[in-house]
């Protein structure tokens, strides 16, 4: 670690901070979780009160939370971004926080249980012979933050005979050892390495006793955690504990080793298409164009080999324009022998260009799908379909930004000497234009300690580093959000930012940490800067600062829908709907495409259809989606539909 002017960076879930001027990394005491429920989100089939065997789960479906096809309602947070190197994309990460965001109230400085997630019934009336086994892959810390010595992560199996919840299973980590405990099978493990929260490891457990071979068995994980012991630091007491799992999997005719998973699935998110920024305004795309993005444009997949057959494989991408004006873009990708247990990396370039029916905005939706030849989707099986597509939803509207939405730390300034220190963000400017707004996440601190009075400021550039003050807005306090993407916006008077370097951030009036959200998953530490005794330096940290500068009008949502040049309106019916659909085009008659898009953007349905056919959503749960009709002349047509159940 390197150490500057007494600067340095620590994890304050194991130390306590002194008294010096420092950078400090917070762990989080909320997560930006986006408002959307797991009924939202499509499945292809419908959930059953008691499962059959298999039962399976990678995490892979594109929900915040657990499917209540296969579990309870539960706290814990599906996601891309938290662990390092999964087996598939997607997991389950335990913590100790709720849905709301908020720190469990009953938690302190002795492990208590947190979060917990439970299995449906699921039907186990098999004989013991029958070699039934549990397992799954599990992960410490990620990109969050370390259990300590005396927490764990526990699976319990119910006892339908006893009527009561029997602890099979659990595992505890220090930064160089993991023990894993299967106490139900008594075999016991330990693992010493500096890199344990970097790999998953696997457990398996064998279901034997007649307690849970019954039609009720169920099963539930638990993390048992504590908060830091920072009461002098009030400011910097968050969440601790992280643990992250993958590839639950039960099944009879299994062993021991049975860990092994005859599938190709993607392994990370589809990566950021822009060469600095994750999103520009709007107004400005014409002028980034050439500079933000390559030519032609590039999509970088990965995907592994789970087992040990070589597959045959072609990856295919779609682009959606979720503004209706332009027809989807496909792009067929060529197919390769994928060896046992590789992670492959394969690049698409591709020609497109972004317009958008809205005036002010733009959106796509871009996806990558798997494809096995010589499979027939029939025999592929239910449960591994999900792992097989990925996709990334890019929005441009009034705002500049680096990070990806997700805050996995906190970053803030602490100490002594800190009252007046400042952080600035370097941004380019590509149009000279108004600056009207700051937005700012700001995690959730243990009683929210962190809300504390600042300076909001914006300053022009000296030679690659923040100069003189254009704007600052004094005793502005932050605001919470429980929102991926919906930061706190803090209006400012219209300032003018010409074309080049700018930055925005704050000065501190505490000695506290604001505890502002950083995306461990981007590195911009070459554009953070801070200033505590009158030089200027560059952050330590790899990650970026979740702080966007705001240009344009100030809302947040598409306006000004270009009228549709074909004049074709689109009618569905019923609406709100329940089974089936009808939707007519007026004028049209050939046989179109049909899109149903999700509140996230991801595509839950697509076919063709003709013109008034009957369209099942049988399978699609209730919410509201955006249909979307490309007819084979004319422009693509959008209008909403609600399901309801």
């Amino acid at each position: 670690m390197t150490f500057k002017k007494f600067t340095y960076t620590i994890l304050i879930s194991t130390i306590v901070l002194a008294a010096n001027a420092q950078e400090v990394l917070i762990n989080l005491s909320s997560y930006p979780i986006p408002k959307t429920d797991n009924n939202t989100k499509a499945s292809l089939y419908k959930a059953k009160s008691i499962l059959e065997l298999p039962f399976f789960d990678d995490f892979a479906r594109p929900t915040v939370f657990p499917t209540d096809e296969l579990w309870e309602s539960s706290d814990v947070l599906c996601n891309l971004n938290y662990a390092i190197n999964p087996p598939t994309i997607g997991v389950a990460t335990f913590d100790a926080i709720n849905r709301k965001g908020e720190l469990y109230e009953w938690l302190s400085t002795t492990p208590q249980g947190a979060d917990t997630l439970t299995s449906l019934p699921i039907n186990l009336v098999y004989p013991a012979s029958d070699s039934i086994y549990l397992s799954f892959s599990f992960q410490p810390r990620g990109l969050g933050i370390d259990p300590t010595d005396r927490d764990s992560l526990v699976l319990e199996l119910w006892d339908e005979v006893q009527t009561k919840w029997v602890r099979a299973w659990s595992a505890s980590y220090t930064k160089d050892s993991l023990r894993q405990k299967n106490i139900l099978n008594k075999k016991f493990k330990k693992v010493e390495s500096d890199t344990l929260h970097k790999t998953f490891h696997n457990a398996i457990i064998c279901i034997e006793d007649e307690g849970f071979l019954t039609s009720n068995f169920k099963f539930r994980f638990i993390n048992y955690a504590s908060i830091a012991d920072n009461s002098t630091v009030p400011s910097i007491r968050g969440n601790t504990d992280h643990w992250h799992i993958d590839m639950v999997y039960i099944n009879k005719d299994r062993y021991f080793e049975d860990t092994i998973f005859n599938d190709v699935a993607f392994s990370r998110p589809i990566k950021n298409l822009m060469i600095n920024y994750t999103s520009v305004p709007w107004s400005h795309f014409s002028s980034a164009y050439s500079s933000e993005f390559p030519s032609p444009l590039k999509i970088n997949t990965y995907y592994k080999n789970l087992g040990p057959i070589t597959w045959l494989v072609s990856i295919k991408f779609n682009v959606y324009d979720l503004s209706g004006l332009k027809p989807d873009s496909l792009f067929p990708g060529g197919g390769d022998n994928i060896n046992p247990y590789q992670e492959y990396f394969y690049s698409r370039y591709f020609d497109l260009s972004f317009k958008s029916a809205w005036q002010d905005s733009a959106k796509y939706s871009i996806q990558s799908i798997i494809t096995l030849f010589n499979t027939p989707k029939s025999t592929i099986p239910a449960h591994f379909v999900y792992n097989d597509t990925i996709s990334r939803t890019i929005e441009f509207h009034n705002y500049y930004s680096y990070d990806d939405g997700s805050a996995e730390m906190g970053y803030g300034i602490f100490g002594e000497g800190t009252i007046g220190a400042t952080v600035a963000q370097k941004f380019y400017n590509y149009k000279a234009d108004t600056l009207k707004g700051i937005m700012i996440y700001f995690n959730r601190i243990y009683n929210d300690a962190n809300d504390k009075p600042f300076r909001l400021m914006v300053w022009d550039d000296d030679n690659g580093k923040p100069g003189n003050i254009i704007y600052q807005k004094n005793s502005v306090r932050p605001k919470f959000t429980d929102s991926l993407n919906k930061y706190s916006v803090y209006r400012i008077d219209p300032t003018a930012i010409p074309i080049g370097n700018f930055y925005i951030g704050w000065m501190k009036e505490t000695q506290d940490a604001l505890n502002v959200g950083f995306d461990m998953n981007a590195d911009n530490k070459s554009r953070l800067f801070f200033n505590k005794d009158g030089d200027w330096e560059n952050t330590q940290q790899e990650g970026t600062l979740m702080i966007r500068p705001i240009f344009g009008k100030m809302h947040q949502i598409p306006t000004n829908v270009t009228p549709n040049p074909t004049n074709q309106n689109i009618s569905i019916y019923p609406n709100p709907a329940k089974d089936n659909i009808f939707i007519k085009v007026d004028n049209a008659t050939e046989i179109a495409t049909i899109q149903i898009i999700n509140s996230v953007g991801n595509v839950v349905l697509s076919q063709t259809y003709y013109n008034q056919e009957p369209i099942n959503i049988q399978n699609i749960p209730p919410g509201f989606y955006i249909v979307k009709v490309c007819p084979q002349k004319g422009k693509c047509i959008t209008s909403k539909l609600l399901i309801v159940r």
